[in-house]
């Protein structure tokens, strides 16, 4: 779905020309070098407050520091990812600046015109440590401000479970800690309500988009949260859940783990049972963590396309939580999606990953499944975050990577939630 928003007519003529608007401190002198090198200079004054600064901000596509240091603009522009290039510090390559700011002007439009939604996160594992998500919290890697700093319009948070015992005790405490968590995301949302809301469906998604307000989705990592009683799983499902992942690191009561499982167990008898309740009610299927029997038992067992909503490529990174090319293909035989992560031991085997890292890994995933069958989870908060892209504050910066890799617009809506949104509403049918 595109999402239209208003633009000058003069931006629909054809020939028009967008040009980055480049911000300049102190030394009116350089406006001429912008100019020439295709950028529109703007004069900034000294401001008195970081208020007025945000508000100039969200017309810059980027910044030239000349004459005295500005600490308090570079801070601000640094958290919203807007190139910046600093006279006496780096080599005065003004057709470089504006250049970069292109793309990031032009990353930004694209944004306004697409839904970008990050299919995996794992903010409320931070619940404990009082954070404040409306504010920029530094303890957490997703929250409003830094959402709205890397035009993340959506995101999926998930109740995450601790793979403990099996014992009728431990089920029912992983059953009733799965409900606080979604009872804590629901009033953590409520707390920012003039701003974000709970969508349930993509349609809210894009209605969200809409008015301006960031979404939350709710998930549940370790279908240990159903117990050993079926019931939960629409009762789940009715509280708004969209996906749950059969498992995490270690066996359950539904499945073997790609994690201390020397069994090689797959989905057992009770775990079929989840699977057909899942597509009865409507619950996406998540294999990211389920052994390699696990994953093709789910795929067999599902009448609906299955998802891996956060996991890599093992061709890649030889880690059982990625997917080999064979399961790649298999998922995308059936119509699912895999959503490549930005967790560093998945992207790369040793040494930091970085952005390349996570792209490399993507064109990969697409080179094997087809444009139709990827997508984004970056497990943000539970581990994720990379040299490049290392909160949602500078997920700007992966779609400034895929045009600069050449995907299309359609291509891009597509990874940025389309494909991923696409399994949902077909499972949502019920």
């Amino acid at each position: 779905m595109t999402i239209h928003s208003t633009l000058d007519i003069h931006q629909t003529f054809p020939g028009y020309q967008p040009m980055p608007l480049i911000g300049i401190t102190s030394d009116s002198s350089y406006a001429e070098a912008v100019q020439k090198a295709g950028g529109i200079p703007l004069i900034l004054p000294s401001y008195p407050n970081a208020d007025m600064l945000v508000n100039v901000l969200k017309t810059l596509d980027g910044i030239l520091i000349t004459g005295k240091p500005a600490p308090l603009l570079i801070q601000l522009a640094t958290e919203r990812q807007i190139p910046i290039l600093v006279i006496g510090q780096k080599d005065t390559d003004i057709p470089g600046l504006v250049r970069e700011a292109a793309s990031f002007k032009e990353a930004k439009s694209l944004h306004n015109r697409i839904l970008t939604l990050d299919s995996h996160c794992d903010t409320p594992m931070f619940f404990d440590q009082q954070i404040n998500f409306a504010s920029r919290d530094p303890k957490i890697l997703v929250d409003l401000h830094k959402m709205t700093e890397g035009h993340l319009d959506a995101t999926i948070m998930v109740a995450y479970l601790e793979q403990q015992g099996l014992a009728d005790e431990d089920l029912l405490a992983a059953t009733a800690k799965a409900d606080r968590i979604l009872s804590e995301i629901e009033t953590m949302v409520a707390r920012s309500n003039q701003y974000v809301s709970i969508a349930y469906t993509p349609t809210d998604l894009y209605r969200l988009k809409a008015e301006r307000k960031k979404a939350i989705m709710l998930g549940i990592e370790n279908g240990y949260a159903i117990g050993r009683d079926i019931r939960n799983v629409e009762r789940f499902r009715n509280r708004g859940v969209v996906y749950m992942t059969l498992c995490h690191n270690g066996n359950n009561q539904l499945c073997g783990s790609c994690r201390y499982n020397d069994e090689g167990l797959g989905v057992n008898a009770f775990g079929e049972e989840v699977i057909h309740e899942m597509n009865r009610v409507g619950m996406m299927v998540d294999i990211s963590h389920a052994g390699d029997r696990t994953f093709y038992d789910a795929l067999d067992i599902s009448t609906k396309p299955i998802v891996a909503s956060h996991s890599s490529s093992r061709a890649l990174c030889n880690h059982p939580r990625n997917l080999t090319d064979d399961q790649l293909r298999a998922l995308a035989t059936k119509g699912g999606v895999a959503q490549v992560t930005l967790y560093n031991g998945f992207l790369k085997e040793e040494g930091q990953a970085t952005i390349q890292d996570a792209i490399r890994h993507l064109n990969h995933m697409v080179d094997v499944m087809g444009i139709e069958h990827v997508g984004i989870g970056t497990d943000f908060d539970g581990d994720g975050g990379i040299i490049g892209c290392a909160s949602a504050s500078e997920l700007i910066n992966f779609t400034r990577c895929l045009l600069k890799e050449r995907y299309s617009e359609d291509d891009i809506r597509r990874i940025w939630g389309g494909n991923f949104l696409r399994v949902m509403e077909e499972v949502q049918k019920v």
